[in-house]
């Protein structure tokens, strides 16, 4: 079990992660100041978007409400909105295609179907089982 000075280490870093640029929005509808974590892609994600990965059996924590351990904020320091878009979304072009707006679950729905678990815009060979971290979808 972590000690209390660990968990206040944890989230004052995961604080710091959600202030850059790339992690103030959700990765999946663009919506401003994301709360939650998907721990299966490492992104940062807004209250609708949470409840539609949970739907997916995507494993998502609360920025506020959940324990990190050191081990998970070190993945999500590896991840994050960036790297997760340079993957998933590598043939994504975002002039053709819109990000869905968070009051359409259908649309969002879609969305996360289409680019975690189809896969369609991902760089490369990616295995169908969710990474435990960001370096092994990336080697």
């Amino acid at each position: 079990m972590s000690s209390r000075k660990e968990e206040e280490r944890n989230e004052k870093i995961i604080r710091g992660l959600m202030k850059l640029p790339p992690n103030r929005r959700c990765i999946n509808c663009n919506s401003l100041g994301p709360q939650y974590v998907c721990t299966n892609f490492w992104t940062f994600v807004c209250m609708a978007c949470s409840g539609i990965h949970r739907e997916f059996t995507h494993r998502v924590k609360s920025v506020s409400m959940s324990k990190f351990t050191s081990q998970e904020v070190q993945d999500l320091q590896n991840g994050g909105n960036q790297r997760a878009r340079e993957i998933f979304l590598k043939d994504w072009d975002p002039q053709r295609q819109r990000l869905p707006d968070s009051s359409n679950a259908d649309k969002v729905r879609e969305f996360i179907k289409n680019v975690y678990v189809d896969r369609r815009y991902a760089a490369g060979k990616i295995s169908n089982k969710p990474p435990r971290d960001m370096q092994e979808i990336s080697s």
